[in-house]
């Protein structure tokens, strides 16, 4: 599957991504929404918590807040 964006983690290529989608504001909705929804996958996934996932990635690009994730 291609990946719109690639970034070099601690000498890892993590793609990542939706390939023809727009990243929201910040402060819109649609930000806000995937902000949400991204956090959700970081609290089940704890191997989505760690710099070289994909999730954590897409949110640093979206400009997501540093939320507490209870572990």
């Amino acid at each position: 599957m291609k990946k719109k964006w690639k970034t070099k983690v601690d000498g890892k290529v993590v793609k990542h991504g939706q390939k023809g989608a727009r990243i929201g504001k910040p402060g819109s909705k649609k930000q806000k929404s995937y902000c949400a929804r991204s956090l959700g996958i970081a609290k089940k996934h704890p191997k989505a918590r760690k710099k070289t996932s994909p999730n954590y990635q897409s949110r640093r690009k979206w400009k997501c807040k540093k939320d507490k994730i209870e572990e």
